[in-house]
């Protein structure tokens, strides 16, 4: 049977500690935290480390014409399980209208992992409401979105989303055996809250801090999951035909900002410096695998992976045509069949946001950052919570300065007669003092900033920066609180689509 006969990719979110031996990982796979594999998220609207707060207008622009899409266009059957979080005000910025047959998880950024109640920033005046559900569409075409779940409540997400998942599998291998099919696992995991069954945690034992320990479970009931679908494939006879790609989507979060002071999570991304949030590699460096046919075994791919490469990568790798002058990423299918050895992404850029002023590019082993690496200061590098600790003695910035300092970047953003177009519009008096350079060749964890000593290089990224910048538009996620008419008071209870295309 050759694998092209029924193509099957799995994409899954988080890192974890894979089943699968036959595996490649790229060395560097990067990825901000409004990530996004069509384009970069500044073309998107999408910048800067501002979540879509539920019940809030902004969203991904519905001219973008996602994976899902492309691959449903392709002949696949298309399925995602998890989390959505691209906004959902109209019944067309849902996934099942943008390209997947079948949508089962939760529209919002995050929730209670056993009662699927949104909390925190995701509520309005206070309202939270519930989020699991079964999108689909219809026999005729239209799309259903009021199928809500509520049979689940009390449930650990991750056993609907593998049930599902079993499901999804079970039956495309009895109903369309001669059809393609790709399934996204978009699992929230290790996202805060940290809830998980007592059997995870006791896994990992082996912890001793009792927060890093908690954190592992929810991984490890990630990696239960990965385990059973995978056998399901195994089962089915579909696994040898299986393209799996495993990421995650930033950097882990050391802190939560959702408590005052912040919470420690259990993550750590050290000795990389930052977190979730900043612009430093522990805030968009993150592992990576992909196995399959094609695919060389057991390698570690000594080359730096964007998101937005995996868009053509994919379509390349499965045989679909690709318009690769509308996308940001490159086609890297070569380099993961080492086929190719040379230097092949010349440049990337992080992020470029005008409401924080900042952004970040690396051209081979220069990384520069321009303005705060983030709005939280969280700026240092974070090691692991050890023994019977319960906070990080270094300092993190309260919930309420940060919230307080983004207000005042969005209010200053928001009452400027035109957005900048270029970084000296950013800082027109001192735009110099505000470059950080790093040879990441020699200095992976950005000790040294050599800016002063290499302005030729600066001055280099500085214009791919200003070239980017060209086409850049206006951020749509700028903390808006959710709308009134979204309030799940007005639908039993429940997050829906709250405004009438």
């Amino acid at each position: 049977k050759q694998w092209y006969q029924r193509r099957v990719a799995i994409t899954a979110g988080g890192s974890s500690r894979p089943h699968h031996e036959e595996l490649l990982c790229p060395a560097s796979l990067y990825c901000f935290t409004s990530c996004s594999v069509i384009r970069y998220p500044f073309k998107l609207g999408l910048q800067g480390s501002r979540p879509i707060l539920a019940g809030a207008q902004g969203a991904l622009p519905l001219q973008e014409k996602l994976l899902s899409q492309e691959l449903q266009g392709g002949g696949y059957r298309t399925h995602l399980i998890g989390k959505w979080h691209l906004g959902f005000e109209t019944i067309h910025y849902t996934p099942v209208a943008r390209g997947f047959d079948t949508f089962t998880g939760f529209y919002n950024g995050m929730q209670d992992y056993y009662h699927h109640i949104t909390s925190g920033f995701d509520t309005i005046n206070n309202v939270g409401g519930y989020d699991m559900r079964h999108d689909s569409i219809d026999q005729n075409g239209n799309v259903i979105v009021d199928n809500i779940l509520w049979e689940e409540n009390g449930t650990f997400n991750n056993y609907i989303f593998t049930r599902e998942a079993v499901k999804v599998v079970e039956q495309h291998k009895l109903n369309h055996e001669d059809e393609q099919l790709f399934l996204m696992m978009s699992y929230p995991n290790p996202h805060t809250p940290i809830q998980v069954p007592d059997k995870f945690v006791e896994q990992n034992s082996h912890i001793q801090n009792t927060i890093r320990r908690k954190y592992a479970g929810l991984i490890s009931a990630m990696d239960s999951s990965v385990n059973q679908i995978l056998t399901s494939l195994n089962e089915a006879d579909m696994l040898d035909d299986t393209l799996i790609i495993f990421l995650s989507d930033n950097g882990g979060a050391f802190v939560s900002h959702r408590g005052n002071p912040p919470i420690p999570t259990g993550s750590t991304n050290f000795p990389l410096r930052g977190a979730k949030g900043s612009l430093w590699e522990g805030g968009s460096r993150v592992p990576a695998f992909i196995t399959g046919p094609g695919i060389p075994e057991n390698q570690v791919l000594e080359h730096v992976i964007h998101m937005t490469d995996l868009y053509p990568t994919l379509l390349t790798l499965i045989g679909l045509d690709v318009e690769k002058d509308k996308l940001d990423g490159r086609d890297m299918s070569r380099v993961l069949k080492m086929e190719e050895t040379g230097v092949y992404k010349d440049y990337f850029i992080y992020d470029i946001d005008p409401v924080y002023k900042h952004a970040a590019v690396r051209k081979g082993d220069w990384k520069m950052i321009v303005g705060e690496s983030s709005l939280q200061n969280i700026d240092e590098w974070y090691p692991p919570l050890i023994g019977t600790q319960t906070h990080s003695p270094l300092d993190i910035m309260s919930n309420s300065e940060y919230i307080a300092r983004a207000n005042k970047a969005i209010k200053n953003y928001t009452d400027a007669t035109e957005m900048c177009k270029a970084l000296k519009c950013f800082y027109p008096h001192n735009l110099e003092d505000q470059v950080q350079l790093f040879n990441l060749s020699n200095d992976e964890f950005e000790f040294n900033n050599v800016a002063v000593k290499n302005k030729e290089v600066v001055k280099e990224l500085l214009a791919l920066i200003d070239q980017q910048m060209k086409s850049m538009i206006a951020p749509v996620n700028l903390l808006q609180p959710g709308e009134q008419a979204a309030s799940p008071l007005n639908f039993n209870g429940t997050w829906q689509p709250w405004i009438t295309p």
